[in-house]
């Protein structure tokens, strides 16, 4: 009986090695799309995702608009008070309560950087070669229990002499959806490895979304998201990504 099990496992793997030497990158990248509706998503505007975030034990609902070209906007309202992130295509910035004002703030490069990345509607892998990436199919792996391939993509490195962040995706060889993406960042000089796993993907007007998103970091939960509602192509004014004026200065033109 176990000569019989061992046989057929083996099998199976071989049957999954023989089709993936057939999958090339471009066929693994079109499969992908289509079954994203990648081609739907072209035609889409803005996209307003609405739902709630759990972190560091608290739960709290979020708002993620995205429009394009390369603007994002996300609200999140913990105990109270209401933190932003944003960026109108040319530059970050952000509202932190935490740090004891409403005023917008600036960000750092990195954090720019990210705002710059979530504003990319179609993702990265995406027309990655106009984009200026490189991408390589590194192959197949058993991802607890699914067979997944594995793709690379590499950054341009933002500054001479260091290296391009890399993000790695694990695509379902069934269903074709990211189940992980594995990204690696330099962050003030220091290698720091994300992970973010997707599931529970839905249909909405023929585009596929992971409903369910966890994210980790060194294998601790960071946070995990839960989206509610997704709408498309609301009228959406671009001034709410654009940094507003502080307080103060906005007091002294009125004066």
């Amino acid at each position: 009986m176990k000569k019989t099990i061992l046989i057929i496992a083996t099998l199976v793997v071989s049957v999954f090695a023989v089709q993936a030497q057939d999958m090339t990158l471009e066929k693994i990248l079109e499969s992908h799309f289509e079954a994203i509706g990648q081609e739907k998503l072209n035609d889409v505007k803005s996209i307003t995702m609405t739902g709630k975030q759990m972190m560091q034990g608290m739960e709290f609902p979020f708002k993620v608009i995205i429009k394009r070209p390369d603007k994002l906007r996300v609200e999140a309202t913990v105990q109270g008070n209401v933190m932003v992130q944003a960026y109108n295509g040319e530059e970050g910035w952000m509202v932190a309560p935490w740090l004891g004002t409403t005023d917008p703030q600036d960000v750092n490069e990195e954090q720019a950087k990210g705002f710059k990345d979530q504003s990319d509607m179609d993702g990265k892998l995406y027309n990655w070669k106009d984009k200026g990436y490189t991408v390589e199919l590194i192959g197949t792996e058993d991802m607890e229990g699914t067979d997944v391939y594995k793709i690379k993509l590499t950054e341009k490195p933002e500054k001479e002499g260091e290296e391009g962040d890399v993000t790695f995706y694990f695509i379902d060889s069934d269903s074709f959806v990211f189940l992980k993406t594995s990204t690696k960042k330099n962050v003030q000089g220091n290698e720091v490895e994300i992970d973010n796993f997707s599931s529970n993907y839905k249909q909405v007007n023929g585009i596929a979304f992971a409903f369910s998103s966890e994210t980790k970091m060194g294998g601790n939960t960071m946070t995990q998201m839960v989206i509610e509602e997704i709408k498309f192509d609301e009228e959406i004014d671009d001034k709410i990504f654009d940094r507003p004026e502080k307080k103060e200065d906005a007091k002294k033109d009125g004066e």
